[in-house]
């Protein structure tokens, strides 16, 4: 299986586990399990902006080519300490083609499961919720496909006898 590791050092945390920890981490359990690294990304703690995350962007770019099939990481809070958006990097990264493996036991459940977790049940509720709404409107949830150029003429849609019409904001 074709692997990305991912590495996240965090600041401010009293993280045990360095950047170079959890790359040593990624790396054993690779050579252990038989699995060929295609790359690891990382990111580094002196990133300003919480999501300011080149490594994690590069992830998802492989993820989404199809140049790996796996995501492995040290810990799930190598991806954020929040477990919301933990749920959406998941989220992404599974629709995305790749499975997520922690070489953290601990995890193993919440990675397969999660269910007795509210907080995480939630965040998946309303990921599933958004992206059916995205689906059903043709959105792809960019937000330049959210905000639709205004109409100069209005619009009539006879099947339903709406009118739509956009009122430019006066100056």
């Amino acid at each position: 299986m074709r692997i990305v590791g991912y590495v996240r050092e965090a600041p401010g945390r009293g993280q045990s586990d360095t950047a170079f920890a959890q790359s040593e981490r990624i790396r054993r359990w690779a050579l252990d399990t038989g699995n060929e690294i295609v790359a690891v990304c990382q990111d580094h703690h002196a990133s300003v902006a919480p999501l300011d995350r080149p490594g994690y962007r590069a992830l998802l770019e492989l993820v989404r080519t199809g140049s790996a099939d796996a995501v492995v990481i040290a810990r799930l809070d190598s991806l954020s300490p929040d477990k919301m958006l933990q749920e959406i990097m998941l989220v992404d990264i599974r629709r995305g083609g790749a499975t997520v493996i922690s070489t953290d036991e601990t995890d193993l459940e919440t990675l397969r499961h999660g269910n007795d977790d509210h907080t995480r049940l939630v965040v998946r509720a309303v990921v599933a919720k958004v992206a059916e709404y995205h689906e059903a409107f043709g959105l792809s949830g960019r937000a330049e496909d959210l905000v639709a150029p205004a109409v100069a003429e209005p619009e009539i849609d006879e099947r339903r006898n709406v009118v739509v019409e956009l009122i430019a904001p006066t100056g």
